[in-house]
Parts: C-alpha cells; sequence; structure tokens
C-alpha cells in the first residue's frame, strides 16, 4: 500500500454530473428528515443569503443610533469616522440576563468546537488503525492518506458503531446556522456588523453544505481545524464575558492562527488533488479528488477563503499595526 503525487485526474474539469446526497447517518427519524432536508442546496443557501442581507439592512440602523447617541444625527460621516462612533447598546443588551446569555452561548461553542475537535482525532484514530490492519502497513502517512482519501472505507465509511465524518462534519455545518447568533450579539450591543464578519458566517455555510454533501476529502481539514480555533476564541470570548483583562497579544495571536488555518487549510486542500494512492479493489492508482462533484467543494471553499483571508489580514493591520501606531 502506497501513494504517490501526480497532476489531478481530467475528470474533476469536467461538467458536474446529477448525483443523489449521501444516505442519513442517522437511525432517529426526525433527524435523517433534517439531514435530508439540509444537503439540499436550497437550504444553506436561502439561509446564507437571508442572513447577509438582514445584516446590511439593519447596520445603517445601529449606525444612525450610534450617530444620534454621539449628536452627529445630522452629519455626514466618511467610513473611518464610522468606524469611532461609540457604541449605541439597546435596552436589551444592557440587562443581567443577556449578559448571562451571551456567556452561555460562547461557553456552549466553545465545548462543541473541542467535541468536534476531539473526536475527530478519535475518528482518524481508529480509521488509521482499521487501514493499517486491513492493509498489514505500519507506514502511518500511507494509512493517513487512505482514511482521508478512500471514501468508501476511510473517514466517511458509514459505521453505525462509530461516529465518522458526515456525522461530525454535518453537526458543524448545523453549528453554521447557530453561529448567526455572534452577529446577533454584535448588533444588539450596539456596533454594525462588518463584511467580515457577515462574509465569513454565509460563506462557512456554503462550504460545509458542499464538503458533507459531496463527501469531499479535504473537508476534513475545515472541520479539525476550524473545530480547533474555535475551541481556543469561544474561551477567549468566555474570559472577556467574565470582564477578565485578556492581554492583547492573546487577541493577536488568535486572528494570527485564523489567517493561519485559512492559508495552511486552502494549500493542504488543494493539495488533495495532486495526490494519488493505490486501490487494491481496481488495482491501480486513484487520485484523492476523483470526481467532478468532489472537486466543486475544493472550489467553492478555495474561493470562499481567498477574499475571506484577505479580510482577515486588513482587519490584523488595522487593528494591531496602524491602531497600534496609535
Amino acid at each position: 500500500m502506497h501513494f504517490s503525487f501526480g497532476l489531478p485526474h481530467l475528470e474533476i474539469f469536467r461538467w458536474l454530473a446529477p448525483s443523489g446526497p449521501p444516505s442519513s447517518p442517522f437511525e432517529n427519524a426526525l433527524l435523517s428528515a433534517v439531514f435530508d432536508a439540509s444537503m439540499k442546496v436550497l437550504m444553506p443557501l436561502t439561509i446564507a443569503v437571508v442572513y447577509f442581507s438582514a445584516v446590511h439592512f439593519v447596520n445603517p440602523i445601529v449606525i444612525d443610533r450610534q450617530k444620534r447617541k454621539a449628536h452627529l444625527a445630522d452629519e455626514k460621516l466618511n467610513e473611518l469616522q464610522t468606524k469611532r462612533l461609540r457604541p449605541a447598546p439597546t435596552k436589551i443588551a444592557q440587562t443581567g440576563l443577556f449578559k448571562v446569555l451571551v456567556f452561555l452561548h460562547n461557553v456552549f461553542l466553545c465545548i462543541y468546537s473541542v467535541w468536534t475537535f476531539v473526536g475527530m482525532l478519535r475518528c482518524f484514530g481508529r480509521t488509521v488503525a482499521s487501514m493499517s490492519l486491513k492493509y498489514n502497513s505500519s507506514h502511518s502517512l500511507s494509512n493517513f492518506v487512505y482514511a482521508v482519501c478512500d471514501v468508501e472505507n476511510g473517514v466517511f465509511k458509514q459505521d453505525s458503531l462509530t461516529k465518522n465524518l458526515t456525522i461530525y462534519g454535518w453537526w458543524f455545518y448545523m453549528l453554521k446556522f447557530y453561529e448567526v447568533l455572534d452577529t446577533v450579539v454584535i448588533l444588539l450591543k450596539g456596533r454594525p456588523s462588518s463584511l467580515l464578519q457577515s462574509y465569513h458566517h454565509a460563506g462557512a455555510m456554503m462550504c460545509m453544505w458542499s464538503g458533507i454533501r459531496y463527501r469531499s476529502p479535504p473537508i476534513w481539514i475545515f472541520v479539525v481545524f476550524n473545530s480547533f480555533i474555535h475551541s481556543l476564541m469561544y474561551f477567549y470570548f468566555s474570559v472577556c464575558c467574565l470582564k477578565i483583562r485578556v492581554p492583547v497579544i492573546v487577541k493577536r495571536v488568535l486572528t494570527s492562527l485564523q489567517i493561519s488555518q485559512f492559508v495552511v487549510g486552502g494549500s493542504l486542500a488543494v493539495f488533495h488533488a495532486f495526490v494519488w494512492y493505490w486501490d487494491q479493489q481496481s488495482n491501480s492508482y486513484s487520485n484523492c479528488i476523483e470526481l467532478a462533484e468532489q472537486a466543486l467543494p475544493l472550489m467553492i471553499n478555495v474561493a470562499y477563503l481567498t477574499p475571506l483571508t484577505m479580510l482577515f489580514a486588513a482587519f490584523y493591520i488595522e487593528s494591531y499595526i496602524k491602531g497600534g501606531k496609535k
């Protein structure tokens, strides 16, 4: 059992052929119904468009509140002046209940992300060990490649006794809808939501949908990397909710880690298209990205990550480099 590197399979450049969605990994009828509905593109696309549109409809209202609070209601402010406006929190955001709910929200997302990250590590551990026994191989890297690329027998394998990438990935996909509450919190606290924030959440919905819908091998990167970063990020937010002072360097490191996950993760995802592994069933080499439907999520993710990385880089420069000089 071994693998090699070569040019991507020509099949991935062909027109996407119609294919059925993956079968539900759940025995529960309700969960299966939700899973099937969530595999239709209309669900994430509708939610993403409604969310993105709603945010940028509400933003001017929030800015007007900020201007009134600053006694600048009749003034025309440029972008920089608008950014410098102080928050104008709603009455709800000033209640103790709201603050408790925001804290619980962050704790929940932290725990959920840790559960996903640890679960995926265990999933890979089991699958790599299984590949080692199945192919009588002690080559860890080869076993890992098989675990990732072999959709039928690797981390995507449907097994009622263990959780796989389909299960962890789908729940993580569902989490992307819940995470829009981050934006709701920002708006209620009296600040407009940035393009970075709304683009980040809306795009993540489509990326996770495509990866799980078409069982694309590189989607493991999104689940593992993002759950790890979110574990740290939401822990930081939880600590901030307790009014504990955290050094600015911590926030700076978190932003750097987010940018790193986009660059490293996106590059590693593209690298999958150049990996070929030996398929003993066909007695020939198979490409890790073998079908056009598996390549589609890769293209969506790269198209999403490119502007997202630039937005995060701009945020980093504005917050920690230019802002640090003031």
